[in-house]
């Protein structure tokens, strides 16, 4: 379009109209030096200003782009198209110029920081010889972490200085030209969609594989941090040699919260037979407990066994014992016999004095089951180490045959199921247990408190559910905003294309069908990058299953959503409008 032309063709039309270049300038809203400088053909209007000025000269838009007046104003598809890229290549000159400068700006200022980096590190180099120092050899990379590795920047800034020149003197020198544009030929702005789509994939697959991860830490911290319980007398002074229950045993036995129960219950014994005042004949320690662990430094390994024997025997109710080498050596007995032990109980008389005594409980015939040296292998719970060990349900089913109240003297476990220590303390409290009251003054020695160590697990836990309920609490922000990028992605994207918008409209397409030209053409792009960044996701992170596919449907159901919704925007422009925008 000839600037001269046109300038001659707006001041005949003004004067025709009885208007001065200042009157037009205030209905179109511009300065009258701008209209002077159209009619002079030193300038060109700006493309959204065409259509006002067209109005006010009371002319057709194609009669001002074409600066003549026409007696039918039809012009085919063909002339269209070449008016529209002459228009836009006259219009957005100068702009194009103004934008170009601002780039190369932009571009040197980056280049001139690289360049002082550059220059800062050279003194800093040269004056460190001078000083006699060693200085950092720019050859050799160094052994601490990345970021104080000189020669990585220095590398780096040296790049960025040659990128940024380069893509200036591009700027300066690339000629641009108005190109047809039609679809499926933007592969730049394709491939940065596939590239957006990856990079919001691998962000959301990071945010639900930290999920999934913290999850498999929390259902996995029982077992790294198991929280132990034990029973202790109410001041918690005391877990060992106390007097429980045997309402609050029978508790803990049938609890499905409790794991790894470990008892015993101490007596004192005699063999064969305990003479009343010759209290030399009651010189045997004998403990009964549940399970081997309940013994303390003792494993079933170190036990020698008689054949078919094993450690099962202290789980049930047999009359089978295991005796320490000691005593094993001295009496000359052989595994599989029979000893008779007469046991004897301690009790209190006063419930809330520690004062024992003792009373024969049952004699019992019981078979040795195997032997073990007891020097130094007892628990600390154990002032004097056991000459006999039965099974814990052996004595207590003997307190029951005689009618006597069984207490056991320590109780221990680990709860069963961490994550619901709340259920599991709410039990202990319905069964009978209090909490540990250090303060609380109590010489009776009743097991009726229970201490439970969870500060460590309640810490890590919290701040693991912590971590998922800020994550998930995020994560409805996180969708709403793929949904916001895909939506100013597209707009920002697809703007070049308003003129092949306009173009499908003018031949015939109605808003639908060229909402679905586009849309079909949107969707390969954006599954081709959800595929592509699912895969990628995997690959560096991992699979967690369900969040792997969760993450990647997600993104394509919101970044879609923001998508559709920047197309229907943009196809909403009037069709006029649209063609005077740059391809």
């Amino acid at each position: 379009m000839d600037n001269i032309r046109f300038g001659k063709f707006i001041r005949e039309s003004r004067q025709a109209k009885g208007l001065t270049q200042k009157q037009l300038a205030e209905q179109i809203h511009v300065s009258d030096k701008a209209v002077s400088k159209w009619e002079n053909g030193a300038g060109f209007p700006d493309i959204k200003i065409l259509e006002p000025l067209a109005q006010c000269l009371d002319v057709s838009l194609l009669e001002l782009m074409q600066s003549e007046r026409m007696a039918q104003p039809q012009i085919d598809r063909d002339e269209a198209e070449q008016i529209v890229a002459e228009t836009i290549f006259q219009s957005e000159q100068a702009q194009e110029w103004k934008r170009r400068i601002w780039k190369v700006k932009l571009l040197l200022g980056a280049c001139a920081c690289g360049i002082l980096y550059l220059v800062c590190v050279g003194v800093g180099y040269l004056a460190g010889q001078k000083k006699g120092q060693a200085p950092v050899r720019l050859s050799v990379a160094s052994d601490g972490p990345w970021y104080e590795n000189p020669v990585f920047f220095y590398v780096w800034a040296g790049v960025l200085v040659i990128l940024c020149g380069a893509g200036a003197v591009y700027l300066l020198w690339k000629n641009e030209s108005i190109r047809e544009v039609k679809i499926g030929r933007h592969k730049v702005k394709g491939l940065l969609t596939i590239l957006m789509d990856m990079l919001v994939v691998f962000l959301l697959h990071t945010c639900l594989s930290n999920i999934a991860n913290n999850e498999q830490q929390l259902a996995m911290l029982p077992e790294a941090i198991p929280v132990n319980a034990y029973v202790t007398t109410a001041d918690g002074s005391r877990q060992s040699g106390i007097f429980i229950k045997d309402s609050l045993v029978q508790g803990l036995l049938d609890s499905a919260c409790v794991d790894g129960l470990q008892m015993d219950v101490r007596l004192k014994a005699g063999i064969d037979r305990v003479i009343p005042g010759e209290w030399h004949t009651l010189n045997l320690f004998l403990e009964g407990v549940n399970c081997i662990e309940a013994i303390g430094g003792i494993k079933e390994s170190d036990v020698v066994w008689n054949t078919g024997e094993d450690a099962s025997v202290l789980q049930g109710a047999e009359e089978k014992c295991i005796v320490s080498k000691e005593l094993f050596d001295r009496k000359g007995w052989k595994l599989g016999d029979q000893v008779t032990l007469c046991q004897w109980y301690y009790y209190r008389e006063d419930e809330r004095y520690p004062e024992l005594f003792a009373s024969p409980l049952q004699t019992t015939e019981y078979e040795i089951a195997g032997y073990v040296d007891m020097t130094g292998k007892w628990g600390e719970q154990f002032v004097v180490p056991p000459d006999v060990i039965v099974p814990f349900h052996a004595v207590r089913k003997a307190y029951a045959e005689e009618g006597i109240p069984f207490y056991a003297s320590s109780a221990a476990f680990q709860v069963a199921d961490a994550l619901s220590l709340n259920a599991f303390k709410q039990e202990m409290k319905d069964l009978g247990f209090r909490s540990v009251a250090p303060t609380e003054q109590d010489r009776s020695i009743n097991g009726v408190a229970l201490n439970v160590n969870d500060a460590a697990f309640i810490g890590t836990a919290e701040h693991l559910r912590q971590v998922i309920d800020t994550v998930r609490a995020f994560f409805p922000f996180l969708l709403i905003l793929i949904v916001g990028v895909g939506y100013l992605i597209t707009l920002l994207l697809l703007q070049s294309r308003k003129k092949e918008m306009a173009l499908l409209r003018s031949i015939g397409l109605n808003r639908y069908k060229c909402f679905l030209v586009f849309f079909v053409d949107q969707l390969t792009l954006i599954i081709t990058g959800v595929v592509a960044g699912s895969v990628l996701s995997v690959l560096i992170q991992g699979n967690y299953g369900g969040s792997s596919a969760l993450a990647g449907g997600l993104v394509g159901i919101c970044y879609m959503a923001g998508n559709s919704l920047a197309l229907w925007k943009l196809l909403g422009v009037s069709v006029m409008e649209a063609l005077f925008v740059e391809g």
